[in-house]
């Protein structure tokens, strides 16, 4: 595509008239660029892409698009604001794939991931093909539109009928879903995350919020057990759109490690997922499937049909009478509310191993210390992904929440899993909070390799062979 075609109707000014160059991509990356694409110029939180114009020609950037000229020997289309135009472009170069498929974008504080790939197994199980977007599949829960808009043309390409995609508040700020049609969208809850970047939770509510409008989708399914929901469904009628509100008061939920049970239209549903939280996930992608086209037979014999989620209330055996869950659970509120759960199941203490993730919102973590002081009877607590942070000072902030001091301290977080494998008696449950799936752990600007999942299975190995003769 010509660069005046890229940018035909975008309010502008193109800094020469003797190029028109033919693009390839559009690239944000300087690192990624090559002959043929345009650059594009983000400011960043850290970084600004205008630094780098120099480096994106170096590599055989054919044009660049940016806020301020740069003097620079090279097409440049400046705009007021890059974020507002990239989805645009990013879009319009790969033909505007989301006109050609059904796209849901799910949002909320927690449960995005389980929504997302309890909607993608219930349409597979239909013959729908699906692919999914979010914290299992990428870098960030929601790519940048160049990444997203790509992503979502590989799909068309590929013959997937519906992508379903997480929304983070982050994305919906940053405007990377702009120019994305969503056949519909979904929220499951709010509570406090990320106000290192949202500063206060109406801002973060407001957020979230912005993914509510006609422009973006004509349908939503809504959970309105919080005024957060009530309010985002009265804003979607408000605005055109067909809303599904959702409560999930009433469903009669039986619950254990491993399954649940739940009311839905009058059948009542059994699915292979335990804990707290499956049943309500269930419901959003049940009500998105009806949404999609899906009858009611479909959609319970999907949710029949459903294996577990990995890192979400993900259950192990330690010994025949000791089991361990692995959940991702991260925010203050995740964190109690899997621990009222596990407390409905367990007999005898729930051993608990969490930290904080470093350079994220810091005032979470005396909450998510209160959090486990009330719903844990033993608290190990260890490192997340410090990054930049000193992993001594976040824990010294979890306990500073804590009416209870923590049984043991081990920053190393393989040692606090076995720790954890080596207190835990018959009845005990072990849980092992924070990352989930994730496979690596972010030391000092370092990713180290580290899955919880490997080293509490090790750890059983070894208490395994210390019990044999």
């Amino acid at each position: 595509m010509f660069l005046s075609d890229l940018f035909d109707g975008i309010e502008g000014l193109l800094d020469t008239e003797n190029s028109n160059p033919e693009i390839r991509r559009v690239i944000h990356d300087s690192r990624e660029i090559a002959s043929g694409d345009i650059f594009c110029c983000i400011k960043g939180e850290i970084t600004d892409g205008h630094n780098y114009i120099q480096e994106a020609i170096d590599l055989g950037a054919s044009a660049v698009l940016a806020e301020k000229p740069n003097g620079f020997n090279v097409p440049t289309f400046l705009v007021e604001n890059v974020r507002s135009v990239l989805p645009r472009i990013a879009s319009r170069i790969v033909g505007n794939p989301s006109k050609e498929l059904s796209v849901v974008g799910v949002t909320g504080t927690n449960g995005k991931t389980s929504v997302v790939t309890m909607l993608s197994e219930i349409l597979q199980n239909s013959g729908t093909s699906t692919a999914t977007i979010g914290t299992l599949t990428g870098v960030l829960t929601t790519p940048e539109a160049p990444e997203l808009q790509r992503e979502l043309r590989k799909y068309c390409n590929n013959g997937v009928e519906v992508v379903a995609m997480e929304v983070s508040s982050h994305a919906l700020v940053q405007q990377r879903i702009e120019e994305t049609c969503f056949s519909t969208v979904a929220f499951t809850n709010l509570s406090h995350d990320h106000l290192d970047f949202h500063r206060d939770m109406d801002s973060y509510y407001r957020a979230k919020g912005l993914l509510f409008s006609r422009n973006l989708s004509k349908r939503a399914v809504i959970v309105i057990d919080q005024e957060y929901g009530r309010s985002y469904c009265e804003k979607a009628i408000a605005d055109g759109m067909e809303v599904e509100a959702l409560s999930m008061q009433n469903r009669n939920v039986v619950f254990d490690e491993k399954g649940s049970s739940f009311d839905w239209r009058g059948e009542r549903v059994s699915i292979s997922l335990g804990g707290p939280f499956a049943f309500a996930n269930a419901l959003v992608s049940a009500e998105i499937c009806v949404q999609l086209g899906l009858d009611t037979t479909e959609v319970i014999s999907g949710l029949n049909s459903m294996s577990g989620i990995q890192g979400r209330f993900e259950p192990l055996s330690i010994a025949p009478d000791i089991s361990a869950i692995i959940d991702y659970a991260h925010t203050p509120t995740a964190l109690a509310e899997l621990l009222k759960g596990c407390r409905k199941i367990v007999t005898g203490r729930i051993i608990l191993v969490f930290g904080c993730g470093g350079d994220r919102d810091s005032d979470k973590r005396p909450l998510m210390g209160e959090a486990a002081s009330v719903g844990a009877d033993v608290n190990i607590l260890t490192s997340d992904n410090p990054r930049g942070e000193d992993a001594k000072k976040i824990i010294f902030e979890i306990i500073s929440g804590m009416s209870t001091k923590p049984y043991s301290v081990q920053v190393n977080r393989k040692d606090a899993i076995e720790e954890a494998v080596a207190e835990s008696k018959p009845g005990d449950l072990v849980v092992i909070a924070g990352r989930g799936h994730e496979e690596y752990q972010e030391i000092k600007g370092e990713k180290i390799s580290f899955s919880d999942k490997e080293v509490l299975l090790d750890s059983i190995v070894k208490l395994t062979s210390l019990d044999k003769p």
